[in-house]
């Protein structure tokens, strides 16, 4: 009996091998360590031999064979790899996950941890990470240290496409509101005295296409006041159309300066950025809209105030499936608004964790400002935000509680199938105590 039990383990560690993987852009490093030599080789796993293999077809077939002489047996293998390869990895990562390969992702800061507490002050290389990861998998597996893997799955194509084009209208707003700044500030000097002609923003899409054509105040006070109505018209400033008079009559009063060789081609070029971007900015808006509106999940969410299809796509894409989460409180975990407990010597205190999806924690944090700051009427988020605040605490520790709340009530919503009605839907005393107890 002892005998086959022996053979039985050995023909296990025989079978079972961990691969580690450091995702980089023109080469991915990956490293095998078998069970056994993880059981038995003492510290030899340390110098495992690493494969450098580029992010191509060729690269590819590299690792496969590399793989292929240890086991073919895709089932023997489990993988692991950090996440912040982004669009470096979606290859490797299909690839793989086509092939049925066990792949799991890791956090950057395990990976760290593990890193430091086995290498000490060993410089960080490739090869050093992927030989930490495989030994996270050793000790997940074997030994039962516990560390959070996830398994690396490929979202649905829709919600992939959706959550894509919220982001880069993320991104593209960033992109124009750093322009708009820019161009503010060369207003400023050019034409001063705009900014009371265009109240509102002397950035927006009416101001900089009228720049766009007439650069100076002395063009302005110098164009026929017809063909300048018609301009403004076309521009879609209907109302500032109306007042050409009263914009020539600041031109020719202007005390701007006019800009220097340098200023003026910069001038020049954000004018022409911003036209194209607000183009590309609304083209992408329409886009979002079109696919947000297919959504079932948006007839659900669409009563949420201060919220736009923009905003709603983010929660929709960046959630997936919501039963894929089997209760509340890890849907508020992976959103990074879940209460965690900070230690640090004698101090004890609860703050809201660093961690948790980017674009959903954003998102919610969005919403929540308007409803707490700038909504004028008594509501639920407010309430809770003022509760918060008189207990003593700073308004970075009491909005977290906040969103917190609006993602446990967005989470009711997709779970139940029920539209978004905070009078109705969390008027029960159950709802309301757990809202208290957060």
């Amino acid at each position: 009996m002892m005998s086959q039990e022996l053979l039985r383990r050995e023909k296990e560690q025989a079978e079972r091998y961990y691969v580690g993987i450091d995702i980089g852009y023109r080469t991915h490093v990956a490293v095998v360590i078998s069970l056994k030599r993880f059981m038995t080789g003492g510290q030899s796993w340390k110098r495992a031999r690493c494969l450098s293999f580029a992010s191509t077809a060729s690269g590819f077939k590299r690792f496969q064979a590399y793989l292929d002489g240890f086991s073919e047996d895709h089932h023997a293998f489990l993988g692991i790899c950090e996440p912040t390869g982004g669009y470096y990895g979606a290859t490797l990562y299909a690839w793989l996950l086509k092939r049925d390969y066990d792949i799991r992702l890791v956090d950057n800061s395990t990976v760290k941890g593990m890193r430091g507490r086995i290498f000490g002050y060993l410089p960080k290389t490739d090869d050093i990470d992927a030989r930490v990861m495989t030994r996270i998998c050793y000790l997940h597996e074997v030994v039962g240290e516990e560390f959070t893997l996830k398994a690396l799955v490929q979202a649905k194509a829709e919600d992939a496409v959706l959550l894509a084009l919220c982001r880069d209208n993320w991104r593209l707003k960033q992109v124009i509101t750093r322009a708009r700044n820019q161009f503010t500030q060369l207003v400023a000097m050019v034409f001063p005295e705009l900014k009371s002609f265009f109240t509102g923003s002397v950035s927006s899409i009416a101001p900089v296409k009228l720049l766009g054509a007439y650069p100076s105040p002395a063009e302005i006070a110098a164009a026929d006041a017809m063909e300048l109505k018609a301009f403004l018209w076309r521009a879609e400033a209907y109302h500032h159309a109306k007042r050409v008079v009263e914009l020539q009559t600041l031109a020719r009063e202007s005390v701007g300066v006019l800009p220097d060789p340098a200023r003026a081609w910069r001038l020049k070029w954000l004018t022409e950025f911003l036209i194209a971007n607000y183009a590309a900015q609304r083209a992408l808006v329409g886009q979002i809209k079109v696919l947000v509106g297919q959504r079932t999940e948006y007839k659900l969410l669409q009563d949420i105030p201060y919220t736009t299809e923009v905003t709603l796509g983010t929660i929709i894409a960046a959630t997936g499936d919501i039963h894929r989460f089997d209760n509340l409180r890890q849907y508020v975990a992976y959103v990074g608004y879940f209460p965690r407990l900070h230690q640090s010597q004698t101090i004890n205190r609860t703050r809201m964790s660093k961690r948790g999806n980017r674009a959903l924690k954003r998102t919610y944090f969005q919403i929540a400002a308007m409803l707490v700051w700038f909504d004028p009427h008594s509501n639920v988020y407010k309430d809770l935000f003022e509760r918060k605040m008189s207990e003593g605490r700073g308004w970075y520790s009491a909005m977290p509680h906040v969103c917190a709340a609006l993602a446990r009530h967005v989470y009711h919503c997709l779970k139940t199938g029920e539209l978004y009605d905070i009078d109705r839907t969390f008027r029960s005393e159950e709802h309301t105590s757990e809202l208290q107890s957060h």
